[in-house]
């Protein structure tokens, strides 16, 4: 990729219609926090994401190995919040699989729902496990200019963009998430 630029909102309230559009399951964890280090396993699901793809449960929703594929991600990624240098590299299930091992912080579990809009996706991800509740709305550009005349959805809340503490790194770092306003 070479350059990352996107705008993240907090989520006021899920669209009606958000598990009609393709989703993937993605757990993810950090090796660095600073340059951001991340590895990433991306679980693509067919049929509605979180009724049938949360962990230990596919067997029982009826989900096989040939309904889902998975592909494994390094990614670095530099300083910013709006616009930042990042590079995504692929990696290997054994790879990723002693990786998880030597990172630190949490694991991240989310379902993450890629929703048309124009000539933009919507990036809604929704939060597993110890930060369930939590929904962010993530979209990317290719210009600042572009990102800065964006029009925020009437389903997005607050912007987190700017913002420190709120970052997938800096949620899976945190000692304490009491302090964070993570839903409205």
């Amino acid at each position: 990729m070479g350059q990352e630029i996107e705008r993240k909102w907090r989520v006021r309230k899920l669209p009606k219609d958000y598990k009609h559009f393709p989703c993937k399951l993605l757990e993810q964890a950090y090796l660095c926090q600073n340059p951001t280090l991340r590895i990433r396993k991306e679980s693509s699901i067919s049929g509605e994401g979180e009724k049938n793809s949360i962990p230990g449960r596919d067997e029982k929703a009826g989900i096989s190995e040939g309904q889902k594929q998975e592909e494994y991600i390094f990614c670095y990624k530099g300083r910013g919040r709006l616009s930042r240098e990042e590079y995504n590299l692929p990696l290997t299930k054994e790879a990723y699989e002693t990786l998880i091992g030597k990172t630190e912080g949490r694991v991240i579990r989310k379902f993450r729902y890629a929703i048309p809009h124009g000539a933009y996706t919507v990036e809604l991800d929704i939060f597993q496990g110890e930060l369930e509740g939590i929904c962010y709305a993530e979209v990317e550009f290719s210009s600042e200019e572009e990102a800065l005349s964006f029009q925020p959805l009437e389903w997005f809340s607050e912007e987190l963009t700017g913002e420190r503490g709120y970052s997938n790194a800096e949620l899976s770092f945190a000692k304490e998430l009491s302090n964070l306003k993570l839903k409205d």
